[in-house]
């Protein structure tokens, strides 16, 4: 069962839109995921933050889009490290969220997205402090690192994830 925390839109959606973010301890529909995120704390409170080298980007939650064919587990997996550095298994980390987001008029003939689609947030939280790291070569993000929710919030602004920081602790 999802229990919905918070409605929006965001000017990155060319019509008009509703963005639901929920909590859920289920997947979302894996056919109409489209991307995942791992939200990793450390036991200080901190959170494991990217800072993307994109336009619009800049600090954020380390994820991304799924490849053709990855599950939405995978793709945390596989973005976390990307953008971070930091290996998990797939076993430390356990979906707590979603983002749906679904259209409400018809969308432009270039728009890639399904009318109803859906972000998966998956969330691990480590013992003790977390260990420094650092993007891979290659990797679109500059920098990653540990930060407590005042400086995240200072850094990332109206983010639509921004009030799940709160459900990354022990449920």
């Amino acid at each position: 069962m999802a229990h919905l925390i918070a409605t929006t839109t965001v000017p990155w959606i060319p019509v008009a839109h509703r963005l639901d973010v929920l909590l859920s301890a289920a997947l979302p529909p894996p056919d109409q995921t489209t991307s995942a995120f791992a939200f990793v704390s450390d036991g200080l409170g901190r959170t494991l933050m990217t800072c993307v080298d994109r336009e619009g980007r800049g600090w954020d939650i380390p994820g991304g889009h799924l490849d053709p064919g990855e599950s939405a587990i995978d793709a945390a997996v596989r973005e976390l490290h990307e953008e971070t550095g930091l290996r998990l298994p797939a076993s430390a980390l356990s979906v707590f969220a979603w983002q749906r987001i679904e259209l409400l008029d018809a969308p432009p003939a270039d728009y890639r997205y399904a009318p109803l689609t859906y972000m998966a947030m998956f969330r691990a939280v480590l013992p003790g402090p977390g260990t420094p790291t650092r993007p891979p070569a290659g990797s679109e993000s500059t920098h990653a690192d540990w930060l407590p929710r005042a400086e995240i919030e200072r850094l990332c602004g109206p983010r639509t994830w921004l009030t799940l920081l709160e459900g990354t602790g022990p449920l």
